[in-house]
């Protein structure tokens, strides 16, 4: 009888530490949610959040920045193209139609500064600003080192300093024929600063391989960048005995996109390894690479990702074609 016992209670344990380990799997699997684009719309390739955490705002592909609201959904907020009517430009596809992006814009990269201004890259017109109500956009570059920004993409603000640093992704293509820089193996591509108190715009980099996203780091000694056709992360040095120069921290990564800062001072960004397949990562200021996770869900779906950005519980995902923004918990 006692052997009997000695079995059950055996058999207790180990089906209940069976069921806590299946508990633990279940919940340990990222639960996805997608925040609706507006209709006719797609293309949120970077996410940002307002001091308040309002938010996620991003730009999409008939050239507005729009700005989630709960039970709205996403609204206008602000547009960088002077010319833009909205009669005309709402749910045109600015991303494959240089033309069109011309007249409505096309926004890639944003980032807030400490005062609640929000810089925006647009792909076809450089680096623009809006206030904190939104509207319409000030251009402030659309040029740098005596040539033409071409393909503004990536940008964020240093928190200390005030300084924005965005990438001009290539010299000689355009967003809408970026497949043909990638199949070129284009390497024009530059990191570029501009001083709100000056004015003063800087070639910091040249010869990036379609630079991409642009992070910088807490205590603003360095930034890193991403290359979407070079397939790298690269650390640009901002201060000290190694000041403006490059070191790549890692190789390939395809497909490189846009790179965030985490609260912790760590970075994440995204890799599409092939259509429909892609992976997360969060790396530290030395390239070691902290967690490296598949995106699954509705990016099973998806052809291309550009970044994640984590907020409070929650990672949001950019891509150049979806029709959402993606929101994750328990991705990392």
């Amino acid at each position: 009888m006692a052997v009997v016992t000695s079995l059950r209670s055996a058999m207790i344990i180990a089906i209940s530490a069976l069921l806590l380990f299946a508990k633990a799997s279940v919940t340990a699997q990222p639960i996805y949610t997608t925040l609706s684009l507006p209709p006719g719309t797609d293309g949120p390739e970077s996410v940002a959040f307002d001091f308040r955490g309002g938010g996620p705002y991003t730009g999409i592909s008939d050239g507005r920045i729009v700005k989630y609201v709960p039970l709205l959904g996403f609204i206008d907020f602000a547009f960088t193209a002077q010319s833009r009517n909205k009669t005309f430009c709402d749910g045109k596809n600015a991303t494959a139609n240089a033309t069109v992006g011309t007249i409505c814009g096309r926004p890639l990269g944003i980032a807030f500064n400490n005062t609640q201004f929000l810089f925006i890259c647009d792909a076809y017109l450089g680096l623009y600003v809006v206030g904190p109500l939104g509207g319409q956009a000030t251009r402030l570059v659309s040029s740098a080192g005596g040539a033409a920004i071409r393909f503004c993409n990536g940008v964020d603000v240093d928190s200390n300093t005030g300084l924005v640093y965005f990438t001009d992704s290539s010299s000689r293509y355009l967003l809408s024929n970026g497949s043909q820089a990638i199949l070129n193996g284009d390497r024009t591509g530059r990191l570029l600063s501009f001083n709100p108190g000056t004015g003063q715009v800087a070639v910091l980099a040249r010869r990036l391989s379609g630079a991409s996203g642009v992070a910088v780091a807490n205590d603003s000694s360095y930034l890193l960048i991403t290359e979407f056709i070079g397939g790298t992360v690269k650390k640009f040095f901002l201060t000290g005995p190694r000041a403006n120069t490059t070191q790549t921290l890692l190789n390939n990564v395809p497909v490189a996109g846009h790179i965030k800062r985490t609260p912790t001072g760590e970075f994440t960004l995204t890799e599409t390894v092939r259509a429909f397949t892609h992976r997360a990562l969060r790396i530290n200021g030395n390239g070691m690479v902290l967690a490296n996770v598949s995106l699954g869900g509705p990016y099973n779906n998806v052809t291309v990702v550009t970044g994640v950005q984590i907020y409070g519980a929650f990672a949001y995902v950019g891509s150049l074609f979806a029709g959402f923004v993606g929101k994750v918990f328990g991705l990392f």
